[in-house]
């Protein structure tokens, strides 16, 4: 479990918010400049954000749901714990958060289309492919909890309905 875990981590997250910014960064002949003191202070807080988020969701993953964020040993039980009770994909708002505080830290405008087109690529995927395995995998539990619970934008005051 332990080489599938790194695996996992290795594969998607790490190339998604440091190989591909870096080489974006690289291939774009991106001149280094310092960022204004409020960008520096949004990216900070971001990254905190988002790094925190991402190590909590992926716990979760762990200890409640009993598999890896990989998709050779997804998670065997629904998680509807910590941030899930709010939004339905705080992973990946985790990773979000990481690449806008890139492109604010680093003042990139490539990194920024990379973060919009990186979203929506997944809000396509959650809605056509992610949505249906979790369908076929926990049913109306699942069906239950994305009828009470948003997709992006967490819900603070909304309770989760699911047990």
């Amino acid at each position: 479990m332990k080489g599938t875990w790194l695996k996992a981590i290795l594969l998607l997250p790490f190339n998604v918010t440091v190989i591909i910014p870096i080489l974006l960064l690289w291939y774009t002949d991106y001149q280094w400049c310092i960022p204004a003191m409020s960008q520096i202070i949004l990216g900070v807080i971001l990254f905190c954000g988002g790094l925190g988020l991402f190590i909590k969701t992926t716990l979760l993953f762990h200890k409640v749901g009993q598999g890896t964020l990989s998709p050779l040993a997804p998670p065997k039980r629904l998680i509807i714990q910590g941030p899930y009770k709010i939004v339905r994909n705080p992973m990946l708002l985790g990773i979000l958060f990481i690449l806008l505080s890139e492109a604010l830290l680093v003042s990139s405008c490539c990194i920024f289309i990379y973060t919009l087109i990186f979203f929506l690529i997944n809000c396509i995927y959650f809605k056509t492919v992610e949505e249906k395995m979790l369908i076929k995998r926990f049913g109306q539990d699942y069906i239950a909890y994305r009828n009470s619970v948003p997709m992006w934008l967490p819900n603070f005051r909304g309770k989760c309905k699911v047990n």
